[in-house]
Protein backbone atom coordinates (compact mmCIF):
# COMPACT_ATOMS: atom_id res chain seq x y z
CA UNK A 1 0.00 0.00 0.00
CA UNK A 2 1.72 3.28 -0.89
CA UNK A 3 2.32 6.08 2.09
CA UNK A 4 -0.26 8.65 0.40
CA UNK A 5 -3.22 5.72 0.46
CA UNK A 6 -2.17 4.34 4.40
CA UNK A 7 -2.19 8.00 5.52
CA UNK A 8 -5.01 8.59 4.03
CA UNK A 9 -7.22 6.28 5.92
CA UNK A 10 -5.10 6.45 9.45
CA UNK A 11 -5.65 10.28 9.30
CA UNK A 12 -9.23 10.26 8.28
CA UNK A 13 -10.27 7.33 11.07
CA UNK A 14 -8.04 9.09 13.68
CA UNK A 15 -9.97 12.62 12.77
CA UNK A 16 -13.22 10.50 13.02
CA UNK A 17 -14.45 11.14 9.96
CA UNK A 18 -16.40 8.76 7.25
CA UNK A 19 -15.20 8.56 3.89
CA UNK A 20 -18.63 10.78 3.11
CA UNK A 21 -17.38 13.47 6.08
CA UNK A 22 -14.19 13.50 4.17
CA UNK A 23 -15.54 13.87 0.44
CA UNK A 24 -17.97 16.38 1.33
CA UNK A 25 -14.70 18.83 2.86
CA UNK A 26 -12.36 18.02 -0.01
CA UNK A 27 -15.13 18.57 -2.67
CA UNK A 28 -14.59 15.41 -4.36
CA UNK A 29 -16.43 11.60 -4.49
CA UNK A 30 -17.09 9.18 -1.50
CA UNK A 31 -16.17 6.25 -4.12
CA UNK A 32 -12.91 7.77 -4.89
CA UNK A 33 -11.64 7.76 -1.66
CA UNK A 34 -12.30 4.74 -0.88
CA UNK A 35 -10.23 3.22 -4.26
CA UNK A 36 -7.52 5.79 -2.82
CA UNK A 37 -7.30 4.33 0.49
CA UNK A 38 -7.50 1.27 -1.08
CA UNK A 39 -4.43 1.90 -3.47
CA UNK A 40 -6.62 0.61 -6.56
CA UNK A 41 -5.68 4.14 -8.41
CA UNK A 42 -3.54 7.19 -7.71
CA UNK A 43 -5.22 10.17 -7.34
CA UNK A 44 -4.28 13.57 -9.20
CA UNK A 45 -2.14 16.36 -7.66
CA UNK A 46 -5.44 18.19 -7.53
CA UNK A 47 -7.03 15.63 -5.53
CA UNK A 48 -4.30 14.33 -3.03
CA UNK A 49 -4.23 18.46 -2.74
CA UNK A 50 -7.69 18.92 -1.64
CA UNK A 51 -7.49 15.70 0.33
CA UNK A 52 -4.59 16.64 2.24
CA UNK A 53 -5.83 20.17 3.38
CA UNK A 54 -9.33 18.96 4.38
CA UNK A 55 -7.25 16.57 6.75
CA UNK A 56 -5.43 19.65 7.57
CA UNK A 57 -1.89 18.69 6.75
CA UNK A 58 0.42 19.53 3.70
CA UNK A 59 0.51 16.98 0.79
CA UNK A 60 4.13 16.68 1.98
CA UNK A 61 3.00 15.26 5.21
CA UNK A 62 0.71 13.09 3.60
CA UNK A 63 3.07 11.47 0.76
CA UNK A 64 6.69 10.97 2.73
CA UNK A 65 7.49 9.74 6.52
CA UNK A 66 7.93 12.37 8.75
CA UNK A 67 11.40 13.23 10.13
CA UNK A 68 12.13 13.39 13.96
CA UNK A 69 15.57 14.71 13.46
CA UNK A 70 15.99 18.58 12.86
CA UNK A 71 19.28 17.44 11.11
CA UNK A 72 18.24 15.50 8.00
CA UNK A 73 20.55 14.46 4.97
CA UNK A 74 17.54 13.60 1.58
CA UNK A 75 19.46 12.09 -0.90
CA UNK A 76 17.32 12.33 -4.24
CA UNK A 77 16.10 8.66 -4.57
CA UNK A 78 14.66 8.97 -0.64
CA UNK A 79 12.68 11.98 -2.14
CA UNK A 80 9.01 11.40 -2.27
CA UNK A 81 7.98 11.83 -6.00
CA UNK A 82 4.48 12.10 -7.06
CA UNK A 83 3.43 12.20 -10.63
CA UNK A 84 -0.07 12.04 -11.37
CA UNK A 85 -2.14 10.96 -14.69
CA UNK A 86 -1.26 14.38 -16.70
CA UNK A 87 2.74 13.29 -16.35
CA UNK A 88 3.05 16.17 -13.74
CA UNK A 89 5.63 15.03 -11.61
CA UNK A 90 6.41 16.91 -7.87
CA UNK A 91 9.55 16.27 -5.64
CA UNK A 92 9.35 16.96 -2.28
CA UNK A 93 12.86 18.25 -1.94
CA UNK A 94 12.45 19.33 1.71
CA UNK A 95 12.48 16.98 4.58
CA UNK A 96 9.12 16.59 6.39
CA UNK A 97 8.62 17.48 10.24
CA UNK A 98 5.44 17.23 11.82
CA UNK A 99 3.60 20.56 11.72
CA UNK A 100 6.38 22.05 9.54
CA UNK A 101 4.88 25.25 7.61
CA UNK A 102 7.48 25.21 5.25
CA UNK A 103 7.19 22.84 1.68
CA UNK A 104 9.64 22.94 -1.01
CA UNK A 105 9.35 21.34 -4.10
CA UNK A 106 10.30 21.00 -7.35
CA UNK A 107 7.51 20.52 -10.23
CA UNK A 108 7.99 19.44 -13.90
CA UNK A 109 5.14 20.03 -16.22
CA UNK A 110 5.09 18.04 -19.82
CA UNK A 111 4.38 19.84 -22.71
CA UNK A 112 1.03 21.53 -22.92
CA UNK A 113 0.48 20.37 -19.68
CA UNK A 114 -1.66 23.25 -17.11
CA UNK A 115 -2.91 23.14 -13.25
CA UNK A 116 -5.75 24.93 -12.79
CA UNK A 117 -5.90 25.85 -9.25
CA UNK A 118 -9.60 28.03 -7.88
CA UNK A 119 -8.62 27.15 -4.01
CA UNK A 120 -10.25 30.38 -2.28
CA UNK A 121 -11.60 28.98 0.54
CA UNK A 122 -9.33 26.57 1.10
CA UNK A 123 -5.43 28.40 1.54
CA UNK A 124 -5.81 31.24 3.59
CA UNK A 125 -2.76 32.85 4.56
CA UNK A 126 -0.71 30.43 2.62
CA UNK A 127 1.74 31.84 0.79
CA UNK A 128 3.63 30.59 -2.38
CA UNK A 129 7.48 31.55 -4.53
CA UNK A 130 8.03 30.51 -7.66
CA UNK A 131 11.47 30.21 -9.51
CA UNK A 132 11.43 28.41 -12.96
CA UNK A 133 14.97 26.58 -13.85
CA UNK A 134 13.86 25.60 -17.12
CA UNK A 135 11.20 26.44 -19.74
CA UNK A 136 8.26 28.82 -20.17
CA UNK A 137 5.69 29.33 -16.56
CA UNK A 138 2.38 30.91 -17.82
CA UNK A 139 0.91 31.82 -14.92
CA UNK A 140 -2.86 33.28 -14.34
CA UNK A 141 -3.92 35.10 -11.09
CA UNK A 142 -7.07 36.37 -11.18
CA UNK A 143 -7.09 38.44 -14.67
CA UNK A 144 -3.81 38.89 -14.83
CA UNK A 145 -1.20 36.65 -16.88
CA UNK A 146 3.05 36.46 -16.21
CA UNK A 147 4.94 34.69 -18.77
CA UNK A 148 8.11 33.31 -16.48
CA UNK A 149 11.29 31.89 -17.80
CA UNK A 150 14.17 30.29 -16.64
CA UNK A 151 15.82 32.43 -13.64
CA UNK A 152 12.53 34.15 -13.38
CA UNK A 153 10.56 34.22 -9.91
CA UNK A 154 7.31 35.12 -8.91
CA UNK A 155 5.48 35.69 -4.94
CA UNK A 156 1.92 35.36 -4.93
CA UNK A 157 -1.11 34.79 -2.64
CA UNK A 158 -2.93 31.15 -3.19
CA UNK A 159 -5.81 32.54 -2.00
CA UNK A 160 -6.91 33.48 -5.51
CA UNK A 161 -8.15 31.17 -8.53
CA UNK A 162 -4.97 30.40 -10.21
CA UNK A 163 -3.49 28.73 -13.24
CA UNK A 164 0.34 27.47 -13.86
CA UNK A 165 1.04 26.57 -17.80
CA UNK A 166 3.58 25.06 -19.74
CA UNK A 167 3.64 27.71 -22.69
CA UNK A 168 7.04 25.91 -24.42
CA UNK A 169 7.77 23.24 -26.39
CA UNK A 170 10.05 21.55 -23.94
CA UNK A 171 9.72 20.16 -20.89
CA UNK A 172 8.73 23.01 -17.80
CA UNK A 173 11.00 22.77 -14.70
CA UNK A 174 10.39 25.21 -11.95
CA UNK A 175 11.00 25.41 -7.84
CA UNK A 176 8.41 26.19 -5.39
CA UNK A 177 8.28 27.10 -1.66
CA UNK A 178 4.95 26.77 -0.29
CA UNK A 179 3.83 28.57 3.48
CA UNK A 180 1.54 27.32 5.91
CA UNK A 181 0.26 29.56 8.21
Amino acid sequence: MSYFAESLKTLRQQLGFSMQVLADKAGISKSMISKIERDEVQPTLEVASRLARALNKTLSEMLHVPQTTQVVFLPRDEQAVWEDAQHIKRRNISPVFEGLKIEWLQVELPIGASLLKCLSANTPGQEKYILVTKGLLEIKIDQQVFHLKKGDSLYFDPSVPHDFSNAGKAILEYYMVIKHS
